[in-house]
């Protein structure tokens, strides 16, 4: 039996990143053609502003709520609850709204720093406009990459445009909201043991971890703690694993999806979404330099595209 909360978390998930995916195409659209227009960086900075100051949050809300009722019917297991209605403790702190706006205007304020740079040099007489806008088409994208995710220690791990990241953090409530009720069901219940139920293509963090039943204070002798699923990589950024009250043996999953077969199953997963994606970013470049004349670098896409669809069939 599959594990339906990671698939309902992963669509969901996917559903936010494509959303935001589809706004920066659009918006380097938007930049390419403004740019060859000859068109004010005022001009830009309003059009551009319809596409990402009333960016829709509220469908994280919805389904994190709907998660919520997914997994409380489940911990509850046919047993009455007292003050249903009540907000539930909040032992994993959820990423305020804010901080997702906060990195759409940081995200808007970069692409219009740029704007006004680029359409400086395009405005000089002796710039050859075309040629260098096509220069600049896969420059662009590593301007976007300016959101920092942190080490524990505060260092830099990585650097993510705003897709990546904010769907990242789409995913940090989503589950966190799910342990949340899981936790404070098990607390209102008494009921001490957690079941961590397996999905296909666990990450090699997690793939140890799943199908096993723990002890969520820790004072069982005979299950492990929570926490040291938790401490080995259980709940990192984009996990999708959820806790629940384990009722007994019925639960169990026969397949824990942590074979090397399956390691491998979730290393190809990976590389297929990255194509995917890659594709998806050749085929919006590919429209700029078709709208700039460019055709020679077109061919040079499709050739790009042909290839990632290659790959991508010999992965699936």
């Amino acid at each position: 039996m599959k594990d339906p909360f990671s698939l309902f978390i992963e669509d969901s998930v996917l559903y936010s990143s494509n959303q935001y995916y589809r706004l920066i195409f659009n918006t380097k659209l938007l930049f390419f053609d403004y740019l060859n227009n000859g068109k004010s960086l005022e001009e830009f900075e309003r059009e551009s502003s319809k596409l990402w100051d009333n960016v829709d949050h509220s469908y994280m809300k919805k389904q994190i709520e709907e998660l919520e009722e997914l997994i409380k019917v489940r911990d509850l297991d046919g047993r009455k609850i007292i003050n249903p209605n009540a907000e539930y403790t909040q032992f994993y702190e959820l990423v305020s709204e804010d901080r997702f706006i906060e990195v759409e205007k940081l995200y808007k304020k970069t692409i219009d720093n740029y704007y006004k740079g680029r359409l400086k040099i395009v405005s000089k007489e002796y710039v050859n406009k075309d040629a260098y806008l096509s220069k600049i088409v896969s420059k662009y994208d590593s301007i976007q990459s300016i959101i920092p995710y942190f080490n524990k220690d505060g260092t830099v791990r990585s650097y993510h445009n705003i897709a990546s990241f904010n769907s990242m953090l789409h995913n940090v409530n989503m589950n966190r909201a799910g342990w949340n009720r899981t936790l404070y069901d098990s607390e209102l219940l008494e009921r001490d043991l957690l079941y961590l139920p397996a999905h296909p293509f666990a990450c090699p963090l997690c793939a140890e971890w799943q199908g096993k039943v723990y002890s969520s204070s820790g004072k069982s002798t005979k299950y492990l703690p929570k926490d040291v699923a938790v401490d080995g990589g259980v709940g990192h950024p984009n996990c999708k694993h959820q806790w629940l009250i384990y009722w007994g043996e019925s639960q169990l999953q026969d397949n824990k999806y942590n074979s090397e077969e399956w390691e491998q199953k979730y290393q190809n997963k990976q590389k297929i979404q990255s194509l995917q994606l890659e594709r998806s970013r050749l085929k919006n470049d590919r429209t700029i330099l078709e709208n700039l004349g460019n055709y020679e670098e077109v061919d040079k896409i499709n050739q790009k595209i042909h290839k990632i669809n290659s790959s991508i069939r010999g992965l699936a």
